[in-house]
């Protein structure tokens, strides 16, 4: 055999050994496969605001304050009466300081100078009252203070038509000269004598009784802050004490978030511990007992006409930018079958206290279409569309394609009257009096047509107990005043000056919830609604749970960014754990022994509800696995469940196959299990056939070595002579 037969025979022999072997990988695909690799204070407009800084009126080394001033509407048999102190803040003793009452001569001629004379400017300063001064102190040393106390018949102040007069204490004194006025200090008598024929002003007072978001989904609290203000002395309990008064003067607007807690709360409750460590029993359940108990008092009044908002105050804009309005305007009936079930009245959510008191235009026609009562903004949110020498009706109606919304323009003057500070008895002074001034102006712009405002303080409205009784019994005594309820408020025709929605731009956008913790919200209600279709009973997942999403919209999350982390960083761990509470604890290599066979499949369910869950198998690419799915079967709490799943192999292992758990109707539900499938047939047959290729080539060498050696017996042939050189012959 030549060289190159002996090399094509070789090449042959190891040719058909690598023929075998890659026979052999075709029949082993999965041999060589790789691995699957498996985060403002809410309410409308007027947010807290401090006091206005007033500049002194005068030379400046007196200081005079207005702390006491009565009655606050005067009738003409009245003696008025003013109260106040004076305080040297020189460097040297002031001479003969006197104080002297000054009234003016002509009443307000707008509610603009309102804010003008709060803060210490604009020119009416008024004339003295005859008779109505004092000496307060022949010398007044340094920081030294001394009161005063002035009295003049009100017949004797020249009152002449109804209106706002502004009534003013002079602080006289000597710094060694002749007395010169040193600082005036101003308030508003309101005048109102019998017999005017002025139309009174209807107001609707919307009262919030409002809480932050604290419960988790487990209903655990974060913080102890509105069990706190539920107790006596708390803001929601001093919000609701001054309404035993006088009922029906203001339309109580009920928070579901308060009724939620109150309700979950009053029996006991727990709080998060410090760093979201481990809860605590809370200390003042009896105490929200009996808030809710009062509550419930409150809203089963019949001269009560309560109303609820939506859930916390919902930053309904936000919300729909993420598309996640629609989500919490689902939840409403659930909430108000929660409320009902906790006031015993029914109290549907139809009012929308849009935070910031702004929202734009698709925003409204969603609400507009979910069938909302009413929206309340801030009427610089929907100004006339032209200047108004009065003050327009709070009442509107805005023109959206899904039809008309009515909308509530909360008066900015009110409000930010009662923004105002009023923990000391002169605060409460100032903001009683403003008050006033602002009913009684808005009447004398326009005093023979009748007009509606609205005043609708913060979410987060806190006015001292003095304070809030204060307003109870203005908007209940004051001769002008008709205090009108939200549904009757929104019975009336709605005003006929023109308005349109003011632009909502990037100073409201930067106020919404962040577009990332939008997000998480949206993880949330996804997690859980995931985690419901699998439970044997979804109605098993209680209120609480349900709805905690919701809560992390609520407009009290606006501000407090704090308190918006720690409550969505728990939620968002709580859901993670309830999804991956039902899972695939199967894992491993598992051989099956045909091409067919039985897989067993084990999943935990390691939450406290029993959940109905089906089941699935696949290989990537298909064609090597196949398997029945499992229908829905049920797994107890707390429990394991293993069931059978047959299957079919159509090639050796190993096969990774990917096992996924179904909700009942056949959509995915949580994280895949993987486990890798090998079957002992084709493990066999493909031994065969390696050891059939190995055969072959053994054979080929032992036939390849037996050829060689007979041709080595073989006699070699006699070797030809060499040819002889013949000289001059060329050989070619």
């Amino acid at each position: 055999m030549t060289r190159g037969a002996r090399g094509g025979l070789v090449a042959g022999t190891w040719g058909a050994a690598a023929l075998a072997l890659v026979l052999l990988l075709v029949w082993l695909p999965g041999a060589t496969a790789p691995a699957r690799a498996v985060t403002a204070v809410p309410g409308q407009a007027g947010a807290t605001q401090l006091a206005p800084q007033r500049t002194p009126v005068g030379a400046g080394a007196l200081e005079v304050r207005i702390t006491g001033f009565e009655p606050a509407v005067p009738a003409p048999t009245d003696t008025l009466v003013v109260e106040g102190t004076i305080t040297s803040t020189a460097a040297q003793p002031v001479d003969a300081v006197r104080a002297v009452l000054r009234v003016s001569a002509t009443p307000l001629g707008n509610r603009g100078e309102i804010g003008e004379v709060l803060a210490g400017l604009g020119s009416r300063t008024g004339t003295p009252v005859p008779g109505a001064s004092v000496d307060v102190a022949a010398t007044l040393a340094p920081g030294r203070s001394v009161p005063f106390r002035l009295t003049a018949p009100v017949a004797e102040l020249g009152l002449l038509a109804p209106g706002v007069y502004v009534t003013g204490v002079e602080a006289l004194g000597s710094l060694g000269g002749a007395p010169v006025r040193q600082d005036l200090d101003r308030t508003f008598l309101p005048w109102w004598p019998p017999g005017t024929t002025a139309q009174p002003l209807l107001l609707t007072t919307l009262w919030p009784l409002s809480a932050p978001p604290a419960q988790d989904l487990a209903g655990v609290l974060v913080d102890d802050e509105v069990p706190v203000s539920m107790s006596p002395g708390g803001r929601l309990d001093t919000l609701l004490g001054a309404l035993d008064a006088a009922p029906g003067v203001v339309t109580t607007v009920v928070d579901p978030l308060a009724v939620q807690l109150a309700d979950d709360a009053d029996d006991g409750y727990e709080v998060a511990g410090a760093g979201d460590g481990a809860a605590a029993a809370g200390s003042r359940a009896a105490e929200v007992a009996g808030w809710l108990e009062g509550l419930r008092g409150r809203v089963q009044d019949p001269v009560a006409e309560p109303e609820a908002m939506l859930i916390g105050g919902a930053d309904v804009v936000a919300a729909r930018r993420g598309r996640l309005l629609g989500a919490v305007l689902g939840q409403r009936t659930l909430i108000d079958d929660t409320t009902r079930a906790a006031l015993g009245v029914d109290l549907p959510q139809r009012l929308v206290m849009a935070p910031g008191g702004a929202a734009d235009e698709r925003t409204l026609r969603t609400l507009a279409r979910a069938g909302v009562s009413a929206v309340v903004l801030a009427d610089t949110a929907i100004p006339p569309t032209t200047p108004s020498f009065f003050t327009p009706s709070g009442n509107v109606r805005v023109a959206t394609p899904s039809g008309p919304l009515p909308v509530l323009a909360a008066d900015s003057g009110l409000s930010s009257t009662l923004a105002l500070p009023m923990a000391a008895a002169d605060q409460v002074l100032v903001v009683r009096q403003r008050l006033l001034a602002e009913t009684l102006a808005t009447i004398t712009e326009l005093p023979d047509t009748q007009r509606l405002l609205v005043m609708a303080p913060a979410l987060s409205w806190a006015p001292s107990a003095q304070g809030a009784a204060m307003v109870v019994s203005v908007l209940g005594t004051t001769p002008w005043l008709v205090p009108t309820s939200l549904a009757a408020a929104l019975a009336r025709e709605p005003s006929s000056v023109p308005r349109s929605l003011a632009p909502y731009g990037a100073e409201q956008r930067v106020a919404e919830l962040p577009a990332g913790h939008l997000d998480r919200v949206r993880d949330q209600y996804r997690g859980l609604a995931s985690y419901a279709e699998v439970l044997a009973d979804p109605a098993a997942l209680d209120a609480i749970a349900r709805t905690a999403p919701s809560r992390g919209l609520s407009g009290w999350l606006r501000a407090d960014q704090a308190l918006r982390e720690r409550l969505t960083r728990r939620v968002d761990s709580q859901v993670g754990a309830l999804g991956s509470s039902v899972r695939i604890v199967s894992s491993g290599s598992i051989t099956v022994a045909g091409t067919s066979g039985t897989i067993p499949i084990t999943v935990e369910n390691t939450g406290t509800l029993p959940v109905t869950v089906g089941l699935r198998m696949a290989s990537t690419p298909p064609q090597l696995f196949s398997a029945e799915s499992v229908p829905p079967f049920r797994v107890d709490p707390q429990r394991r469940t293993s069931v059978e799943v047959s299957a079919q192999v159509a090639a050796a292992g190993p096969i990774p196959v990917e096992v996924q758990l179904t909700t009942p109707d056949g959509r995915d539900f949580g994280e895949p299990g993987e486990l890798t499938v090998q079957s002992s047939a084709y493990a066999n047959a493909a031994g065969i056939l390696v050891r059939v290729a190995l055969g072959a080539l053994v054979l080929a060498v032992v036939v390849h070595g037996v050829r060689r050696a007979r041709r080595r017996r073989r006699p070699a042939p006699a070797e030809e002579p060499a040819p002889v050189p013949v000289p001059g012959v060329h050989r070619g």
